[in-house]
């Protein structure tokens, strides 16, 4: 299309072409214009021509007419307008009517305040176009001051407005036709040239359209060599140009938006004001950022107010190339987030923003801390009887075994902790059995009645000897549950014999059997209470921890390892229930297993 030329009169053709429609446009405007001032300029002709016949025939009938009011002067108006087809009235100098051609004089209100007559009393004649009540029609009137020596009065004659109107609006009609012709004629010429223009246009613009909404775009070519059709030709060539590099951002944006929700990290990235550029799913969640909530454009300070994260970007921005720290958000007991920031910089090696990953290690420090504390506690548990049986063995060894008695207490004490290693030692095998699945449930039908008596009979002797009552309250509805048989003993046996060792003598120990209501329904709660010492408040979510004991020294003494309950709380998850703990200091603590009913 470089060769393509223009003479200039095609050039001006062209132009004037172009230009025909917007003067048509312009002239219509011109004469809808016109039409309402050249009907206003036309009415107002005819009201003046029609006033001024009417005043030379106001000014003659004025003669005729007696200067007495009454009877007489109503027939005289009455007659002489029917002549001149005209309403006539006779209106003193105070307003007050004299004489009427429609009606009784005496029965009109005063006049004085009418236009045309103050007009006519101050000036000599008058007139107006206004609406009369009392003909109820819209008027001309034309009113004359007549005097006679030193009698003023006013004679004055009405025309309906009709008159008028129907002669502009014969004149408004023959223009409104002109104008409908002339646009009718205008709309012709305009479609007749506009049309194949109309068609390209509505090309290119329906080819503009798929190129902005990102489809492939039809294939353009140029009609003519033309102005239009050089517009043609270069809008198909950026067409191919753009239909190829979307093609190409397509696929390279969806292969990063593929990359990035399969990464289990949290990606966030950021121009160098802090404003969000790109975040995937994984850092929505890590950040607690709603879904609802469009990141993207906003600043990270408005999307987490988390001050290690904001410390993190600062420092970034101050200049950090590379940034690397544990940050826990919303305080100690937060997410922990391993966050690694760097600068982005461009192909120029100048900066543009900040990435930051997010790797969620919250779990990985809690089995940390947890390991730690496992092997401490576990140690410390190992240690003391052993170092107990070892001190006592060492001692017989020594000589002390020669006595009888001395041997016979330290050999008592030697088995005494024997049997506490012992217990510890199953208690951490069942617990690892229990949380490694290697010991699947049995489950059947188990009778919740028949279980309670027969652990309540084999921790009947203990808690004799602590001078305690043991009972048991089963409703009648709740029979039968779907558990494991010994796993459910094994959760009766743990949970009464923690109450026998922390309920003080002359207490009482209950085990009680109901349906569970609120949001257990379709559940048995097997609760069992005493009338114990307590446990603090802050220390009762703590209870199913591994080795954690409220008064460790008392535990210790009743010969418990700190992992009955953590045990419990592993066997109710099993069945699909749950364990709610309820103390009150001084008052007692109920403990609840929730486990399904059978249907």
């Amino acid at each position: 299309m470089s060769g393509t030329s223009f003479t200039p009169t095609r050039w001006t053709r062209r132009l004037v072409l172009r230009f025909l429609l917007p003067t048509l446009a312009a002239l219509a405007g011109v004469l809808v214009t016109a039409v309402p001032y050249v009907s206003v300029t036309l009415e107002r002709h005819e009201i003046d021509t029609l006033a001024g016949r009417l005043l030379a025939e106001v000014r003659v009938v004025g003669e005729a007419l007696p200067w007495t009011a009454g009877d007489a002067l109503d027939a005289a108006c009455g007659r002489l307008a029917a002549d001149l087809g005209v309403r006539l009235t006779v209106i003193g100098a105070d307003g007050r009517v004299l004489g009427e051609s429609t009606r009784a004089s005496e029965s009109l209100e005063n006049h004085a305040d009418r236009p045309e007559v103050r007009e006519a009393l101050s000036g000599g004649s008058g007139q107006s176009v206004r609406y009369s009540a009392t003909v109820g029609t819209r008027l001309i009137y034309v009113a004359w001051r007549q005097t006679r020596a030193s009698q003023v009065r006013i004679v004055r004659a009405a025309l309906p407005f009709t008159a008028v109107e129907e002669n502009v609006t014969s004149v408004y009609h023959l223009l409104l036709a002109g104008l409908v012709i002339a646009a009718l004629l205008g709309l012709a010429a305009a479609l007749a040239l506009s049309r194949g223009m109309l068609r390209r246009l509505q090309r290119l613009v329906g080819f503009a359209e798929r190129l902005a909404a990102g489809g492939p775009p039809p294939y353009l070519t140029a009609e003519r060599r033309d102005e239009l059709g050089l517009l043609e030709a270069q809008l198909g060539e950026m067409g191919r140009s753009v239909t190829t590099t979307i093609a190409e951002l397509r696929v390279e944006r969806e292969r990063v938006e593929a990359i990035l929700r399969g990464m289990v990290e949290g990606v966030l990235v950021t121009d160098l004001d802090g404003r969000v550029v790109l975040l995937n799913g994984r850092a929505r969640e890590v950040l607690d950022i709603p879904a609802e909530l469009d990141g993207q454009g906003r600043p990270l300070a408005e999307l987490t107010r988390d001050p290690a994260l904001a410390e993190l970007t600062r420092e970034l921005r101050a200049g950090a190339s590379v940034v690397s720290r544990d940050v826990t958000l919303g305080g100690g007991e937060g997410r922990t987030l391993q966050a690694n920031g760097a600068r982005l910089r461009g192909v120029d090696g100048q900066p543009f923003g900040f990435v930051l990953v997010l790797h969620d290690v919250t779990e990985l420090r809690r089995l940390e801390v947890i390991r730690r504390d496992f092997v401490a506690n576990v140690s410390h548990e190992l240690r003391t009887p052993l170092t107990a049986i070892k001190g006592y063995a060492e001692t017989l060894l020594g000589g002390a075994g020669d006595d009888p008695a001395t041997r016979g207490r330290f050999l008592s004490v030697i088995d005494r902790h024997s049997e506490r290693l012992g217990r510890l030692i199953d208690d951490l095998l069942a617990l690892s059995d229990l949380e490694l699945g290697r010991r699947p449930l049995r489950l059947g039908t188990v009778a919740v009645t028949p279980a309670i008596e027969d652990v309540l009979q084999i921790l009947g002797d203990a808690a004799a000897r602590s001078g305690l009552s043991l009972e048991q309250a089963v409703a009648p509805e709740t029979s039968l549950i779907t558990a494991d048989g010994d796993r459910f003993r094994q959760v009766l046996i743990n949970l009464v014999d923690n109450a026998i060792k922390y309920t003080p003598a002359g207490g009482r120990v209950v085990v009680r059997a109901r349906p569970a209501g609120g949001g257990h329904a379709g559940m048995v709660e097997i609760a069992v209470e005493d009338t114990g010492i307590g446990i603090p408040a802050r220390d009762v979510p703590r209870l199913t921890e591994r080795f954690f004991r409220v008064d460790k020294a008392r535990s210790r003494e009743l010969g418990g390892t700190g992992l009955g309950l953590a045990i419990v709380k592993h066997i109710v998850q099993a069945h699909g229930g749950e364990l709610a703990i309820a103390s009150t200091m001084g008052r007692g603590t109920t403990v609840s297993v929730f486990l399904p009913a059978v249907p």
